[in-house]
């Protein structure tokens, strides 16, 4: 099979003769072609996608030195076909793919590190660089000299050299097949043996723009986006800026500054807030105490709530039982039933069975120990014969 992308990246359109139609393990059609320009998914890089004919291809790979174009259905005709791949697609992976080469060499020959793996995505490309390391003055080094050889618009040409004439390359890596190698050359600055697709120069990368790296295993995972995924980055960060100034009213160099400083009010807000809320919930612990029923000389506290956060009924739970000889039984009425017991430590009561004998009323789940149980159910129009339920038993066979 005559395979034109790995001599011509550009080429959008051609025809070719259907040699071979398959059915695939899942009961999709797989054609093979004479030639292609489909790229087929592999070092990294994912498939060329298009037309066939009267066929959409959907992914394209390579078994056993065959490629397989995966179709939607069957072709209608075999012969002289009309092909067309995804340009806008294959030109974005030609930009991602290009920029990969660069980035991964400039990070070799300034730091002396090696590309350990790469993956082109839908969205981002990461390279792992076998680096303890890396610090943001590194990353913008490395991106300043990548845009730099964008910039120059270099050729970026392919060799198709013999085992022997291998070693008159700079290779940045060595290949890992022995038989069909293809060298791609970015004109003095790098070597590297690859299958992918490129762009015959440098300028059409467009940009590189390091995103974020992160320690991966004994790495370093580098994030970065090239050509119109960097354009598109740049357009959404831009806009987020430029909204974020309107909403703070300030310079968009001074809305980091802004935003550090709410962040530092806003903390010191929640945790005012958080003090205020606990007083108030003591306050009211202590009312509901002074109201809660006495039997045998057990203060019991039944109460049904519809406008609290759960979070601040289970606070006040706690809050009941701090105080002596107490049991709260508390409900919450919302989207669901929601019900905290706890009781005193100075009390021989189980509020963990007490809980579970009552938990079915309301079709619930949960559980708890001696001292108190929390969880919830979906039956609401039940919470409140719950509580009575737990308040009853709690009278009768804890209390008599």
């Amino acid at each position: 099979m005559e395979k034109l992308y790995e001599n011509d990246s550009y080429i959008k359109n051609f025809k070719a003769n259907i040699v071979d139609v398959k059915s695939d393990e899942d009961g999709s059609v797989l054609l093979v072609l004479d030639r292609t320009i489909f790229y087929p998914e592999g070092g990294g890089q994912p498939s060329d996608t298009g037309i066939i004919g009267n066929c959409r291809i959907s992914h394209v790979f390579k078994k056993d030195k065959v490629i397989y174009h995966r179709a939607d259905k069957k072709p209608d005709t075999l012969n002289d076909v009309d092909c067309r791949i995804d340009w806008e697609r294959r030109f974005d992976f030609m930009q991602q793919h290009c920029g990969q080469h660069i980035l991964s060499a400039a990070f070799g020959n300034l730091y002396g590190c090696n590309t350990i793996g790469f993956h082109l995505g839908e969205k981002y490309v990461t390279i792992d660089i076998d680096i303890q390391s890396l610090s943001e003055d590194d990353a913008k080094r490395a991106e300043n000299v990548s845009n730099d050889i964008v910039f120059q618009n270099l050729p970026v040409t392919c060799h198709y050299p013999s085992k022997d004439e291998l070693s008159k390359y700079k290779l940045r890596k060595q290949p890992t097949v022995e038989d069909n190698i293809r060298i791609v050359e970015i004109e003095g600055f790098d070597f590297c043996p690859c299958g992918g697709t490129h762009p015959s120069r440098t300028g059409d990368v467009g940009l590189i723009k390091i995103r974020k790296w992160e320690k991966y295993k004994n790495s370093v995972r580098v994030e970065f986006v090239c050509g119109n995924r960097a354009l598109k980055d740049y357009q959404w960060k831009n806009d987020f800026i430029n909204k974020a100034s309107n909403i703070l009213s300030s310079k968009d160099e001074d809305v980091l500054e802004n935003i550090s400083k709410m962040s530092i009010e806003l903390c010191s807000l929640k945790k005012e807030t958080k003090s205020l809320k606990d007083t108030v919930l003591s306050y009211e612990s202590s009312d509901l105490y002074s109201k809660g029923e006495d039997v045998g000389g057990v203060r019991i506290v039944k109460k049904l709530f519809e406008d609290k956060d759960f979070k601040d009924i289970i606070s006040l739970s706690g809050k009941i039982a701090n105080h002596d000889n107490a049991v709260a039984l508390l409900g919450l009425k919302s989207d669901s039933a929601r019900m905290v017991f706890s009781r005193s430590h100075d009390i021989n009561i189980n509020i963990g069975e007490l809980f579970k004998e009552v938990l079915p009323i309301i079709g619930g789940k949960g559980g708890g120990g001696k001292f108190s149980a929390q969880g919830g159910g979906p039956d609401v129009s039940n919470l409140e014969s719950a509580l009575d339920a737990a308040y009853v038993i709690l009278k009768n066979r804890y209390l008599k």
